[in-house]
């Protein structure tokens, strides 16, 4: 079989495609796309090669992979002598983009620590639940693992910046719905939360507010990447470099 047609080389294109649109995120479109056009070249000629060569498409791949991580220094190199330069030419974009960027960091982290409070609830009713302290099936227990599926989706999507208005929007419906079924939940299975709930006055106080921060954070952050008012570019269109070449 042909290495141009085989499923090694077409997997290792995909995973060496993946690294360049990550390292040529935040980049002008410009020239990630001449980068990207090198690099297709790049894998053709690889391929080619390989066929006259006689090489098998598993070696081929390994090459093509292996290439990859030794070049993946001057790559990242690449990127910082572009990013300064591009911080020079439009120093007010490249700000918009960098705190776009701690905006993503921000709100990735929030929803994935809720996700993982959701998990957590889960992992506490399956293990009640095995145990026969609980029976199987119950109302919130289904509620809890449905707004865990709505907040496991809601991250995906915010990795994605096209998608990120709908991360949001989807976690902010979520939030409700985890911290509160979670924490009643928990008050049934859970010595440390029934505690709590009885010593601390303030707790019914403490876990609205808990919602509703997380309400507000997550619609102040769909209301910021509201598609309407988008005007950073995302960097999605960014595409593949040839490996470990490295720009002058």
């Amino acid at each position: 079989m042909s290495v141009l047609n085989s499923m090694p080389y077409h997997h290792a294109v995909s995973r060496v495609s993946r690294w360049c649109s990550w390292y040529t995120r935040e980049v002008d479109d410009q020239v990630a796309g001449g980068r990207r056009d090198e690099l297709a070249s790049d894998l053709y000629e690889h391929a080619v090669w390989a066929d006259e060569v006689g090489t098998t498409p598993r070696a081929a791949a390994r090459a093509i992979l292996s290439r990859a991580l030794r070049g993946a220094p001057a790559d990242l190199s690449w990127r910082r002598a572009q990013r300064r330069r591009l911080a020079l030419a439009e120093p007010v974009a490249y700000r918009a983009r960098r705190l776009e960027g701690v905006a993503a960091s921000l709100v990735l982290l929030v929803a994935s620590a809720q996700l993982a409070w959701g998990v957590f609830v889960l992992s506490r009713i399956a293990i009640s639940t095995v145990a026969g302290d609980i029976r199987p099936g119950s109302a919130t227990a289904i509620t809890v693992a449905l707004f865990t599926v709505i907040s496991g989706a809601g991250v995906v999507l915010l990795a994605r910046p096209r998608t990120r208005f709908w991360g949001s929007l989807g976690m902010a419906i979520s939030s409700f719905g985890l911290v509160h079924f979670g924490l009643y939940q928990l008050y049934s299975l859970s010595a440390t939360v029934g505690a709590l709930t009885y010593s601390m006055p303030a707790w019914d106080l403490a876990s609205t507010g808990v919602i509703a921060g997380l309400t507000l954070f997550f619609a102040a952050a769909a209301i910021w990447w509201w598609p309407a008012r988008r005007s950073v570019p995302s960097g999605d269109s960014v595409g593949r470099v040839t490996l470990g070449k490295q720009e002058s």
